[in-house]
């Protein structure tokens, strides 16, 4: 069914269950680590795969936080997102394979570099409808629409994070897919791949509870930014030498 060894098959479920945990435990990670390393193993795994399976996890996280999501600041993103969705199509539809790989990548460094920097953002509706604008583009190009939402909540408490990122992304997530699939990013394969991930996905999702309590994100946090900035700079340097 894969053309791939399935060594190169169980690392990439190993990569997901990783990113999966660390997403449950501390609120962010799955794009940003999947994405890099997946798409050096085939590019057909991202980004809709890791979207899907995102789908797929967030149901959960959505309704363990249900009580604490500020509906309105959550729809003024997602009404954000709308055009940046479409801005992603036109770019999914004018750029090719090598291009969408290097903007992947690019991405994923512009997202550290986001991280390292602690930008800092009032959290009131204009803000979240610019970032779910930004967030639109990016998370529909590469499957990593986090930083700019998450810039907004950095000096916010837990529970308001965990709850309206999770519930930002359930829905985005959902836009970004169909978005995809209107010009033609989302094929068997990709049906195919995030299947193959939900067992590592819901497996993750498991460990995430229980890793929750013990997982620090000041620990965790420098060497996901590294691990990510290693990757994307692989795969712009595989990319154009290729």
């Amino acid at each position: 069914m894969f053309d791939l060894p399935t060594g190169l098959l169980l690392f990439a479920c190993f990569t997901v269950f990783c990113a999966s945990a660390v997403q449950t435990a501390i609120g962010f990670g799955l794009g940003l680590i999947c994405v890099p390393i997946l798409l050096l193993i085939e590019p057909a795994m991202v980004p809709a795969p890791i979207l899907m399976i995102s789908i797929i996890q967030l149901v959960f996280a959505v309704w363990f936080n249900r009580a604490n999501i500020q509906w309105p600041l959550v729809n003024m993103a997602l009404i954000g997102r709308l055009p940046g969705t479409l801005v992603a199509m036109v770019l999914m539809s004018y750029f090719g394979e090598l291009g969408l790989k290097i903007f992947i990548a690019t991405s994923v460094l512009l997202a550290v570099v986001l991280s390292l920097f602690k930008l800092s953002a009032r959290p009131t509706k204009h803000n979240h409808f610019i970032a779910g604008f930004f967030s639109g583009i990016s998370g529909t190009t590469s499957g990593i629409g986090g930083p700019p939402i998450a810039l907004l909540y950095q000096h916010q408490p837990g529970d308001v994070v965990r709850a309206n990122l999770s519930a930002y992304f359930f829905v985005g997530g959902i836009m970004s897919v169909i978005g995809m699939g209107m010009v033609g990013f989302v094929t068997i394969n990709s049906w195919l791949y995030a299947a193959m991930f939900i067992p590592a996905t819901m497996l993750g999702v498991g460990a995430g509870f229980k890793l929750k309590r013990y997982l620090k994100p000041t620990v965790m946090r420098p060497a996901i930014l590294t691990l990510c900035s290693i990757s994307a700079i692989a795969v712009i340097v595989t990319s154009l030498s290729g």
